[in-house]
């Protein structure tokens, strides 16, 4: 007994260590960082001949790095096969590959995005967002319904935002929506980061 109690005495001490670092100091913020930054994948030329059977329409940019963020193997694409898109996206080769997998998966014809790299913190905090290292997409509309307006709604644009939002948890680590949060009203969050959330 007095052995589970030393034991459980040090690991409050030391959630208390972090907490009290991290708000002074942000050092585990640093530290995830820090390590988030070298675990990055950019799956080489192996990845740009794959993406190659998703889109025609793409620029290689390399790897490309500014302070904290870093996006290995980065490609800028205005289209994919099949399906039209607002902007370009830029992001890490793999994660290109997911994306275009992914949209040809929901036979999505057009998609209408607020986002992919964006060298920047997760609201607030001081651990880099997924966007910086160009592994994440925000998605705001797919085929005419709009994650604002049609999400959650017994329609058929909302049938076409529940099956999209089912199909990501098998193409993305981390999948957010309007259900998740206020950050998230009115886009999907898709990324490829550390966890495993289908919210």
């Amino acid at each position: 007994m007095k052995i589970l109690i030393r034991i459980l005495f040090i690991f409050f001490i030391l959630v208390l260590t972090g907490i009290i670092t991290e708000f002074i100091y942000y050092l585990p913020s640093h530290a995830f960082n820090a390590f988030r930054y070298y675990t990055l994948y950019g799956g080489g030329e192996r990845c740009l001949n794959k993406l190659d059977q998703y889109t025609d329409d793409f620029v290689s940019l390399g790897t490309f790095e500014k302070g904290n963020c870093r996006v290995k193997n980065a490609v800028r694409i205005s289209s994919f096969i099949n399906t039209q898109l607002s902007g370009d996206l830029t992001l890490s080769c793999p994660t290109a590959l997911e994306v275009g997998q992914y949209f040809r998966d929901i036979k999505a014809e057009y998609v209408e995005h607020i986002g992919t790299y964006n060298c920047r913190t997760i609201s607030r905090s001081k651990i880099m967002s997924e966007h910086s290292y160009g592994v994440a997409i925000d998605i705001s509309e797919i085929d005419g319904a709009s994650i604002k307006n049609d999400w959650n709604k017994n329609t058929k644009k909302g049938a076409i935002l529940s099956n999209a939002h089912k199909v990501a948890c098998s193409y993305f680590s981390n999948v957010l929506t309007p259900d998740t949060d206020k950050l998230h009203h009115d886009h999907f969050h898709f990324d490829n980061g550390y966890g495993s959330k289908c919210f």
